[in-house]
């Protein structure tokens, strides 16, 4: 979910830079899509679901996101660290589920904590770029640049409440 702060150049050897591209593959296209459906399965589960589902929403929601940031690493993104940061927030509510609410809400506060706090950094340091300057940066499109900032803010709203609802919630 991080990838596109990963440094473009790791060597001082001037290479031509690629232009960024036009348009994104269908593979781009598709990881681009589940930003905002993505966002909006989980608010939508958030909103209709009653007190107690809490573990079960945030278990499914930081599932899939560790495992997007697992095929992020495994895709040459080494920098990738979204596989521990949701992987806690998985633990934490998969201990709510199975009978530790205390130390499951606590485990669960800390990862919404480490995944909001990242996508907050993230969003502190691209938020006033130009759309066209974070796309030239990541190597996408202008569109995927504008969607991927709306998902970190989504993202890092969607932490706070899960780490609201863990630590009231006890």
């Amino acid at each position: 979910l991080l990838a596109p702060l990963a440094p473009q150049h790791t060597h001082m050897a001037s290479k031509p830079e690629k232009p960024t591209p036009r348009t994104l593959t269908p593979v781009e296209q598709f990881m681009m899509a589940l930003m905002p459906g993505s966002q909006a399965a989980c608010w939508v589960a958030l909103a209709t679901a009653d007190s107690g589902s809490l573990p079960t929403i945030a278990l499914y929601t930081s599932s899939f996101y560790a495992a997007w940031a697992v095929r992020n690493y495994l895709s040459g993104n080494t920098r990738e660290r979204g596989m521990v940061t949701f992987g806690t927030l998985a633990a934490g509510a998969a201990l709510c589920n199975h009978g530790h609410p205390l130390w499951g809400a606590r485990v669960a506060v800390l990862g919404s904590a480490l995944v909001g706090g990242s996508c907050a950094l993230v969003l502190q340091r691209v938020a006033l770029w130009p759309s066209a300057k974070l796309a030239h940066v990541s190597r996408k499109t202008d569109v995927w640049a504008r969607v991927y900032k709306a998902h970190l803010a989504s993202l890092t709203l969607m932490m706070g409440c899960f780490a609201w609802g863990f630590a009231t919630a006890v």
